[in-house]
């Protein structure tokens, strides 16, 4: 929603740019884009503007609050992002586990999956079983000794937890534990701020999250497996990847080659 409201910004105060024109003589002919309505046959991308205008106009409770809020968050005429995110989005109304999810070098595709995760949103067959989709419930990855639900198979499972151990030793971590709700907790709790291992650390975490889970996924789909040294190295790989391509500092980078 930020970006969006960052064009519309725009639209309103960037009258001279080639692209605003074209805008006006399209979209808004005498009016402003704090007044247009939407109509049929506008494109998916226009709708998608002013469904974000529609949105935060009602989180603001007033066009005049929305305005005055972006204001507030221009610098030398130009708004700046980060403080428009975290005008719309206080940190007294954040969940523990942001950080930990969204935060750092994290992956897009290992963030939504770990946060379907944490919400406990992922179809694990304990609900595919009151779904009425399936009959049974056998964990795969350790060959069906135990059920199959969200704590089970992050991090209780012998093959999950295999994993997750050897992660865990070849970062160095001091504190151990494979219960999901210690964990993230930790993770929440102990594993803030902004410091290139802890940056790295929570990477661990959620990579960890998405490929047991792909690996669970290929297993039920595919009738393939990988071993644990398989699935750690992919999981190192994803992480290594991260960093290679990152700016980093001397100290932080010994470290890295530490590992």
């Amino acid at each position: 929603m930020e970006a969006a409201l960052k064009t519309i910004w725009d639209i309103h105060t960037n009258k001279e740019l080639l692209w605003i024109k074209w805008v006006h003589g399209t979209y808004l002919k005498n009016l402003n884009i704090w007044q247009v309505e939407v109509k049929t046959r506008d494109s998916w991308m226009w709708k998608q503007l002013l469904k974000a205008r529609k949105k935060a106009v009602a989180l603001c409770g007033s066009l005049e609050n929305l305005q005055s809020l972006i204001r507030s968050c221009c610098r030398n005429s130009k708004i700046k992002l980060s403080a428009l995110y975290l005008a719309l989005s206080p940190t007294e109304n954040r969940v523990p586990w942001s950080t930990t999810i969204w935060g750092g070098f994290n992956y897009p595709k290992h963030s939504f999956i770990s946060w379907l995760a944490v919400q406990d949103r992922l179809l694990t067959q304990d609900k595919l079983i009151r779904r009425g989709i399936i009959q049974t419930n056998q964990c795969i990855l350790c060959s069906g000794a135990e059920v199959e639900c969200r704590n089970h198979i992050f991090f209780d499972c012998k093959f999950s937890q295999d994993v997750w151990n050897k992660i865990m030793d070849w970062l160095c971590f001091k504190w151990r534990c494979c219960d999901w709700n210690q964990l993230l907790n930790w993770y929440s709790f102990s594993l803030l701020g902004k410091s290139f291992k802890h940056s790295v650390k929570r990477m661990a975490f959620t990579s960890s999250i998405y490929n047991i889970w792909m690996e669970r996924n290929v297993r039920i789909f595919n009738q393939k497996c990988k071993t644990v040294e398989q699935l750690v190295k992919l999981i190192k790989v994803d992480l290594m990847t991260t960093i290679i391509n990152s700016k980093i500092d001397a100290e932080s980078k010994n470290w890295v080659l530490s590992l």
